[in-house]
């Protein structure tokens, strides 16, 4: 990050948080209303403290001058090396769509709801109410292309002060590529094409979008259907989704989450920032100053 972004920024953060919630409302803010349906929109307060729980024993909470109110994982239990959707984990794929199931004991919160970010030297979670899969966008070739990219979705929104906040610049993030035959292989990262190596193979695909997207306010991501990738799932043995993962699924919607200890959705406001310049990146979706993590 560059010396004048992380200034300014900074400032952004700063006037936003010497503002009192009571002002009246103007064209820099917008009225978020409770879904009409089982669900909470992305943005709901409760995703500052329904997960708390589970993430406290694991890591830290601060004040982020670029994104605001994050959540870090504890360095020394996931390494200087860690990379969000890369370290750790593997896909797995139901309900029609990918799941990414991580190994750590927080990985069934930080993987299904929120966003990832890199900040200051390292990676910092955003916290979200919406589920997904895996919050991450993708990327495929020609036909008969060996390779399938996916990378953390950057965020849309920051917390200040409690009260969301649209994010004024753009986040780029790093890519990670598997061959098709190795996309659903146990601990994938540690065999996948990632950081500075990757740039080749990110300007030989382009990205997935699937055919019919979502009308949803936040549309949850959609990969690539494995039969494009000529993966037969009839013929792998994916794993059945743990008890923590069934957890993260009950959370998504009121009905079942509050019974677990879940706030109800809430009416809240989403305060739009000021457009910020762009992010200091490297080539090929490598953020300047995250260590590459180039494999193969």
């Amino acid at each position: 990050m560059s010396a004048t972004r992380g200034a300014s920024l900074a400032v952004v953060v700063a006037v936003a948080l010497s503002t009192t919630r009571a002002r009246a409302q103007t064209d820099f803010e917008q009225s978020v209303p409770v879904p009409p349906g089982d669900e909470y929109a992305d943005t709901d307060p409760s995703a500052l403290s329904d997960f708390r729980p589970a993430l406290d024993p694991y890591g830290t909470w601060q004040d982020d001058a670029s994104y605001g109110t994050v959540w870090t994982p504890d360095p020394t239990l996931v390494g200087a090396g860690f990379q969000p959707y890369d370290t750790a984990g593997s896909w797995d794929f139901a309900d029609g769509d990918y799941v990414w199931l991580s190994d750590y004991a927080w990985g069934w919160v930080c993987f299904h709801y929120g966003r990832w970010a890199w900040s200051a030297g390292r990676w910092v979670w955003i916290p979200g109410r919406d589920y997904a899969g895996a919050w991450v966008s993708w990327r495929v070739g020609d036909d008969g292309f060996g390779y399938v990219g996916w990378a953390p979705m950057p965020p849309d929104w920051i917390w200040v002060g409690g009260v969301a906040m649209t994010l004024g610049f753009a986040s780029q993030e790093p890519w990670t590529f598997a061959t098709s035959g190795e996309l659903f292989s146990p601990g994938v990262g540690g065999h996948a094409v990632s950081g500075n190596r990757a740039a080749p193979i990110v300007n030989q695909t382009r990205p997935y979008v699937r055919a019919q997207p979502t009308v949803a306010a936040t549309p949850a991501p959609h990969g690539p259907p494995p039969s494009m990738l000529g993966i037969d799932l009839a013929r792998l043995s994916l794993p059945a989704l743990s008890a923590r993962e069934v957890r993260a699924r009950q959370l998504s919607r009121p009905s079942t989450a509050q019974p677990l200890g879940a706030h109800p959705p809430a009416a809240h406001v989403l305060r739009a920032a000021p457009r910020a310049g762009a992010g200091a990146h490297g080539f090929g979706g490598q953020a300047r100053g995250m260590p590459s993590r180039g494999r193969r």
